[in-house]
């Protein structure tokens, strides 16, 4: 979902001085908004970035392989 479609949907609750103090927002974008967060955790982790960075390195070095289907992929990964 966009952020514009977000805003549209997104019910602003505003305390006394007028300004936003909440947001009511459909279950489906907070359900949404939740797993965004969670994948963002999860990518941020050091162990995470470490793993990007050794694969980015393994695949310019040539350190890779390619499979022309899932079976293929799955046979050798039982090896």
């Amino acid at each position: 979902m966009t952020v514009a479609a977000i805003e549209k949907k997104a019910k602003l609750i505003t305390g006394r001085d007028g300004r936003p103090v909440e947001v009511i927002l459909p279950y489906g974008i907070y359900k949404e908004l939740l797993e965004l967060e969670r994948s963002m955790e999860i990518f941020k982790r050091k162990e995470t970035q470490e793993s990007i960075k050794r694969a980015k390195e393994d695949a310019r070095q040539g350190r890779v392989k390619t499979f022309c289907d899932v079976k293929a992929a799955v046979k050798w990964l039982d090896k």
